[in-house]
Order: structure tokens, then C-alpha cells, then sequence
């Protein structure tokens, strides 16, 4: 491959990934035909009151005809390329070539008046000319990769060197013409830089989501699988339970025979055993009920605030001796449950309960919920804070499994069973110790943004 066509080739890649870099609706909405027309008619404007306001001639010393004579290329390219591109949402290879001299005739315009103005005027139009240079290289994401702009830049200052008459506007354009092209590449590459970090994150965000996305699909499905299975056992044991009601009945007339018990004794007796098990024949049904819905039920828009102090209220009267505050901050009142008000109440009374009872010896004294927003994902954030024991260093950082406790009377299930349903809402569950003693659970839900 000859020379020419190595370089010719390197160009064009530079050229396609220069492109590429490009936020084509921020170019679009900056080079609108509404913005141009802004500049037609304000730049003029600031040209006769450096010409003509009083003060202004010494202090410029411009020709508004020979001002606006460097303006008109740059003016004339930029408003024919905003009507050209006028409802559109993409830019042809020969918009950005257009573009470019477009732009580098803009930058030939600032420096023909640091040019054209005297000093110290024209230090007031290389500060513009800086800020301008360092504008176009952020917008257009000049770098020294791909420094199209940048040597229209180059070319717009070298032709407008050609007006200068001093030796001060000479030592004026050695100075700022390096700097406005280092600032151009400068503000170009950090955008660039910026964008590829932003690229990253949202990668990484992607990412985490997926993964969250099967984590909670995998609870789901086990908790489904689950609810399923309680569905099964719930049929054995209101079978279970018809046959409990008819033996009592036998019983009754058994008793009775055998004048065992006064008649009106035992049959208040029979009937205190019918009614207890009428009333759990009744859960029973709406145990299969909730099962039922649960299964496939989607995320509910709850109101923590009455569950917070229900659990508050019932747990009270369960355990006076421990004291059990609720806080609530503003734009933290909802929060989303797979299960409705019936599966955060769950959670948060295992949770609590679990303070108040420590670890079968010692329980908490005092029990702190507060909900807030979380700062940076913007869920909710749920923190229950107690000053009991705490957790033990080997299970703190272990995974919760089911049927492990501390308590001697306990089940193990609590804890378990409430992170599940926290997985399975989209949310997370996290232990800790605190440093004043006493234990922290801090629980992370997806909230509605209101």
C-alpha cells in the first residue's frame, strides 16, 4: 500500500470516528435556525456599541464596515446550514465538512477583531476568542485523534494573523493562537473522556440490573414454588381438619354416655373445640387465598406509614417493656411490594420481633425505624436499629439460611423468610452491627416517584 493511500485511509477512520463522537442533537439545537437568527441579530448589535457607544473608539478602535465584512462568511455559512439541516435528525458526511468551515469561519471572525481592534480592546476579543475555541471543542468533541476542527482553527488564525499592524498584536497572536487551539483540544478530549465514562457506567448499570433481574427472577420462582406446595399441604390439612371436627362430635356423644363430664359441661367444651376449629378452617381458606395471589401477583404501590405503626401498635402490646419509635421523612411514604401491604407488615413484624427478642436471652431495649429515601439510588431505604446483642461475628457475614437461629425456642424462619420476600420485590437486605452495640437492618425497596 502506497503512502498516499495509507494516509488517506488513516484520514478517513479518523474522519468516520470523529463523526461517531458526535452528539448530533446537541450540534443540531446549538446551530438551529432560531439560534442564528439570535446571532444575526445580537453580534451586529455588539459591533455598533463597540463603534459608535461612547468611549468605545479609544478603547476598540474598530471599523464597524470592515467588522462586519469578517463576519458575514461566518454568518452567511451558519444560517445555510441550520436551514439545510432544518428538521432533521442526522448529519451527512458533507454536513460535518460543511460544518467545519462553518465553524472555522466563526473562529476567523473573533480573531480578525483581536486583529483589527486596539489594544487593550483586543485582549477583550482574545478572551472570547478562548472561550469560543474551548466551547466548539467540548460541543465537537476535538482531540488530537481527530483534530478536524482544530486545524480549521489553525487556518482561520493564520489568515486572520494577515491583518495585524503592530508588533503588540503580533506578541497578542504568538500567545493566544497555541492556547486557543490547546483549549480547543483540551475541552474536546475531557468531553470525550467524559462520554466514555458515562458509556462505562451505564454498561455497569446495565449490568447490575440484569443481574438483579435474575436474582429476583430466581426468588420469585422459589417462592412461587413454594406457595404452590403450601397450596397442596393446605387441602391435606382442612382434610385434616373435617376429621378433628367429626371426632369431636363423637366424643360429645361418647362423653355424654359415659356421664364423664356434666352434659352442659362438655358440650361447651365440644363447642369451644368446634369454634377453634371453625376459626382455623377460616385461615386456612385465607391462607390459600393470599397463596393464591401472591403467586403471581405484581408489585403494589404501599403506604408504609399505617404498616409501620400497625406493627409499632401490635408488637407494643406484645413487648412494653421495650420502647419502639417509627420516622418517616417526606417523599417517603410509598414504597413498591410484591404482596401488597400483607408482605411488607410480614416483613417489617419478623424483623421487629426479632429485636425485641434478641437472642432468647437478652432482648432490645429500645427498636428505631426510620424510612428514608436512598440518596443515590432514590428507593426507599428502611432502617430498623435495635440495642439488643446484636448479631454473632459468625453469622453476620454468613448467608441467611433458613432454620438457623439463636434463640432456643426459635424456628429460624423469620429472617429468611423476610429477605426472600425483599429479594423477590427487587429489593435488599443488609446486616450490621452497630458501633454502640445492638444490631442494624437496612432494607432497600423500589419506590414510585411522586
Amino acid at each position: 500500500m502506497s503512502l498516499p493511500v495509507r494516509w488517506r485511509r488513516l484520514v478517513h477512520d479518523a474522519f468516520k470516528h470523529w463523526v461517531r463522537s458526535q452528539d448530533t442533537q446537541e450540534v443540531l439545537a446549538a446551530a438551529s435556525p432560531q439560534a442564528w437568527l439570535s446571532s444575526a441579530l445580537v453580534i451586529p448589535a455588539v459591533l455598533a456599541l463597540a463603534t459608535w457607544a461612547p468611549g468605545a473608539e479609544r478603547f476598540f478602535g474598530l471599523s464597524f464596515g470592515r467588522a462586519m465584512a469578517c463576519l458575514a462568511p461566518g454568518l452567511v455559512l451558519g444560517i445555510g446550514f441550520a436551514l439545510l439541516h432544518r428538521g432533521r435528525q442526522r448529519i451527512e458526511t458533507w454536513g460535518w465538512l460543511y460544518l467545519v468551515t462553518g465553524t472555522a469561519a466563526l473562529q476567523f471572525f473573533l480573531a480578525a477583531l483581536m486583529a483589527l481592534a486596539v489594544m487593550p480592546g483586543a485582549l477583550v476579543f482574545a478572551a472570547v476568542l478562548l472561550f469560543t475555541t474551548g466551547y466548539h471543542g467540548r460541543l465537537h468533541r476535538v482531540a488530537p485523534t481527530q483534530p478536524f476542527l482544530a486545524l480549521g482553527t489553525a487556518v482561520a488564525l493564520g489568515l486572520a494573523a494577515l491583518l495585524v499592524r503592530t508588533e503588540a498584536h503580533v506578541a497578542l497572536f504568538a500567545v493566544m493562537a497555541p492556547l486557543a487551539i490547546m483549549l480547543e483540544l483540551y475541552t474536546g478530549t475531557f468531553a470525550l473522556k467524559h462520554d466514555q465514562a458515562r458509556a462505562e457506567a451505564e454498561q455497569l448499570r446495565a449490568a447490575v440490573q440484569a443481574q438483579m433481574l435474575e436474582q429476583q427472577e430466581r426468588d420469585v420462582g422459589r417462592l412461587s414454588q413454594a406457595m404452590v406446595q403450601i397450596l397442596g399441604y393446605n387441602h391435606d390439612i382442612n382434610n385434616a381438619l373435617m376429621s378433628v371436627s367429626a371426632a369431636a362430635d363423637v366424643l360429645s356423644v361418647m362423653g355424654v354416655q359415659r356421664n364423664a363430664l356434666p352434659r352442659a359441661e362438655f358440650e361447651e367444651l365440644v363447642r369451644e373445640v368446634n369454634e377453634g376449629l371453625a376459626r382455623i378452617r377460616e385461615m386456612v381458606m385465607e391462607i390459600r387465598q393470599k397463596g393464591r395471589r401472591s403467586v403471581s401477583s405484581d408489585p403494589e404501590n404501599v403506604h408504609i406509614v399505617p404498616v409501620l405503626e400497625s406493627v409499632r401498635t401490635s408488637l407494643g402490646w406484645r413487648f412494653p417493656e421495650v420502647r419502639i419509635q417509627v420516622k418517616v421523612e417526606e417523599q417517603a411514604s410509598h414504597a413498591l411490594v410484591r404482596g401488597g401491604i400483607t408482605t411488607l407488615r410480614r416483613v417489617v413484624e419478623n424483623l421487629v420481633l426479632n429485636a425485641c427478642e434478641g437472642d432468647g436471652k437478652r432482648g432490645a431495649a429500645e427498636v428505631d425505624i426510620l424510612a428514608r429515601p436512598e440518596p443515590y439510588s432514590g428507593r426507599l431505604e428502611l432502617l430498623i436499629a435495635d440495642d439488643g446483642p446484636g448479631f454473632p461475628a459468625e453469622r453476620l457475614n454468613a448467608p441467611i439460611e433458613g432454620l438457623s437461629t439463636t434463640k432456643p425456642n426459635g424456628t429460624g424462619l423469620g429472617l429468611y423468610t423476610s429477605e426472600c420476600l425483599i429479594r423477590a420485590s427487587g429489593g435488599t437486605l443488609e446486616r450490621n452491627n452497630r458501633s454502640t452495640g445492638g444490631a442494624q437492618l437496612r432494607i432497600l425497596l423500589p419506590r414510585e416517584v411522586r
